[in-house]
């Protein structure tokens, strides 16, 4: 089983993910985690030479990981999507309108511990980013949904997302 599943910031990915790694005992690779790992985080704008190192850094983790088995991604990058797209059975893009995902990251910055390099503050900034890249990222990705339709599973609702995992669990991977 290799799921791959992308979806602008603040969808779900992560969630569904966890519970499926769970759900089936497999290994899941969270791509935001290797940009934290590689020093993203301290890459200032302009920074050519040390953006191609994040960028290197994770196409090395990723290459490493999808060479096994069994696997669950989750996260966009467009440099490395292609590869981990080529190796999945299959590709789920949790579509979920802007407004639930600014609501749902609020309610993670305050009751959960997403990503420990970051402050309550840094968080709460992330919401400008949830609007910008929605709409500056999220034609890449749906142009990448739209060029790659073969192994597509859309879903546009946290229902379709509870269905989806529920006729996973029943199916294996043939959801």
């Amino acid at each position: 089983m290799k799921i791959t599943i992308i979806g602008n910031c603040g969808c779900g990915k992560t969630t569904l993910a966890k519970k499926i790694s769970k759900k089936f005992n497999i290994p899941h690779i969270q791509l935001d985690r290797f940009w934290f790992e590689s020093g993203g985080l301290r890459v200032k704008k302009g920074d050519t030479e040390s953006a191609e190192k994040v960028h290197n850094y994770i196409r090395h983790k990723v290459e490493e990981f999808i060479s096994t088995d069994n696997w669950v991604s989750d996260g966009f990058y467009s440099r490395v999507q292609p590869l981990i797209y080529e190796k999945a059975d299959q590709l789920v893009f949790i579509d979920i309108p802007m407004w639930r995902r600014i609501f749902n990251h609020i309610y993670r910055s305050f009751f959960s511990e997403r990503h420990p390099e970051l402050k309550k503050i840094d968080e709460f900034k992330f919401i400008f980013e949830i609007i910008r890249r929605t709409f500056l990222k999220g034609p890449k990705l749906r142009k990448f949904i739209k060029d790659n339709p073969e192994k597509v599973k859309h879903l546009r609702s946290y229902k379709e997302v509870d269905e989806y995992l529920l006729v996973l669990s029943r199916c294996g991977q043939k959801a």
